[in-house]
């Protein structure tokens, strides 16, 4: 997301550089930068208390929070990003975020003369409009999930639901991809106790732009189950590309909307999605990157008068 907002940016004319904070040969190239964007920390060759710093909120509040408690088990000296988090959000002369729920969270946090924007999170659409498939992937219906396997979206509730959801829609199949292959056992225990691996291609591959944009166009369904109705990037990039996009009722993106919760009603409202019983949402436009530069523009005119 760094790299194509920063690309987008150049491309508006600014100067704008993507930096890994980690690296000690990288840094040198931003520190006479007149705006630092943080995302999760500024590197010690940056003096935070005199430069002009907006802070891109790190992650979903409430991940930060559980993060930093099991993080702090590890002992002294343990990564604590909600201290981190804490910090930018009383130091940085922005605070900057993409979800209206999540700026709700932040300004809870910060003072009274705080304000937290919340911009629109666009994604380059050339590389996703009029995607085309090289042939429909297995399924009658066909899903393709592909989630970031962190506790916030792994995909534990559908490969639960799913089993149901094939009891009764027996042609249906489900193509699961980016699942860390460390976890296996886990996930191989469950799947294949619970049937769910026979009807599914479960697979730890990550796609290529090229790859991904091909299976979007390939499958009749992307489901993409975040925590608290929260988008994510892989959605709107779905969306996208033309997609139909299945996610947890808030999502303002998906087409169709299932209740975070019980199992047993998220394999029944996937059946009657699947079936067909249910009509699509109607939803915005998936905003392009040039939208985020605009917003980050004007804050950027804004913190330097």
């Amino acid at each position: 997301m760094a790299e194509e907002i920063t690309a987008a940016e150049a491309a508006a004319g600014m100067q704008s550089v993507c930096l890994d904070g980690d690296n000690p040969c990288e840094i040198p190239g931003g520190l006479d930068a007149d705006i630092h964007v943080v995302h999760t920390h500024l590197p010690d060759a940056v003096d935070d208390r005199k430069t002009k710093k907006i802070y891109i909120a790190h992650g979903t509040p409430e991940v930060l929070f559980q993060g930093s408690i099991e993080l702090s088990k590890n002992g002294h000296g343990a990564a604590d990003g909600w201290m981190v988090n804490t910090h930018f959000l009383r130091t940085s002369d922005a605070v900057v975020t993409f979800w209206p729920r999540h700026a709700a969270i932040w300004q809870s946090l910060v003072d009274k003369r705080s304000l937290v924007d919340c911009i629109p999170m666009g994604i380059d659409l050339s590389k996703w409009l009029g995607a085309t498939s090289r042939g429909k992937w297995s399924g009658e219906p066909s899903l393709l999930t592909a989630e970031n396997c962190h506790t916030i979206k792994w995909p534990l509730d559908l490969m639960i639901a799913m089993a149901w959801v094939y009891d009764e829609i027996r042609t249906a199949r489900l193509h699961m991809i980016y699942l860390p292959a460390d976890q296996a056992r886990w996930w191989g225990a469950l799947t294949m106790n619970n049937r769910t691996a026979y009807r599914s291609y479960i697979s730890s591959v990550s796609l290529d732009h090229g790859e991904l944009a091909n299976a979007f166009a390939s499958v009749d369904y992307y489901v993409g189950l975040v925590r608290y109705g929260d988008f994510n990037r892989i959605c709107l990039e779905a969306k996208a590309a033309g997609c139909p996009v299945i996610s947890y009722r808030g999502n303002e993106y998906a087409d169709y909307w299932i209740d975070e919760g019980d199992q047993r009603v998220i394999a029944a409202q996937l059946r009657m999605i699947l079936r067909g019983d249910v009509e699509k949402r109607e939803t915005p436009a998936v905003p392009d990157i040039s939208e985020t530069v605009r917003a980050l523009g004007k804050i950027y005119e804004r913190i330097s008068s």
